[in-house]
């Protein structure tokens, strides 16, 4: 077990003083308004946030010094319907997820399944090639947005697949979700459903 004493926790000491750390700056201070309260700081030998090299990591400005990490993660819906399918035609529905962290690389969103789409016995086939196509059996989704990472119609998977990332902290994150599901002329008729989950991971 390691114990830190007040003192062994900052960056100076002396009989009359503790300095937790440190920032060489000629500009700062606290901004108001009505709808904000900002503490800023400025003039230091590079921007605030994190820089590194091979040799080292620098987080500058004073903000970085008792920042405690932050993260948010929300879907704009619990629950999502693709209705009714018809042979001919492909069935789409939308709904946002929305990441929030203060973490220094960014953030990686993840979905995965409990199974296929399925009614009993029958299940939809995972599209394979990229796109859902009207009068193939196929299903899948795609993401979009500046976060995004599913450009192409994808398959859904019991094992983690990345929808959206970021390498940089960030607020209000939004991607786009997508599910498309086409009915062929083989599909089984029935009330077909599965669980997705999410998972978003901050990059500290």
């Amino acid at each position: 077990m390691v114990v830190f004493t007040p003192d062994a926790g900052a960056l100076m000491t002396s009989t009359n003083y503790r300095l937790y750390g440190d920032s060489l700056g000629s500009v700062g201070g606290r901004g108001t308004s009505t709808n904000y309260l900002l503490d800023g700081t400025g003039g230091e030998s590079t921007i605030p946030g994190e820089g590194s090299s091979t040799n080292y990591t620098l987080l500058a400005g004073f903000q970085s010094l008792a920042e405690h990490p932050t993260f948010t993660f929300s879907l704009s819906v619990s629950s999502l319907s693709l209705g009714a399918l018809t042979v001919g035609s492909v069935n789409t529905a939308s709904y946002t997820a929305t990441t929030s962290t203060n973490a220094a690389h960014g953030f990686t969103t993840y979905v995965y399944e409990d199974g296929d789409l399925r009614s009993g016995a029958n299940t939809i086939d995972d599209v394979a090639d990229g796109s859902v196509t009207a009068g193939s059996e196929e299903y899948g989704i795609a993401t979009s947005g500046t976060y995004a990472l599913l450009g192409a119609d994808t398959a859904i998977t019991t094992s983690s697949l990345a929808t959206a990332s970021y390498t940089k902290w960030i607020n209000g994150a939004e991607t786009t979700i997508t599910h498309k599901v086409a009915r062929g002329t083989g599909t089984l008729a029935g009330t077909y459903s599965h669980i997705i989950t999410y998972m978003s991971v901050g990059n500290f």
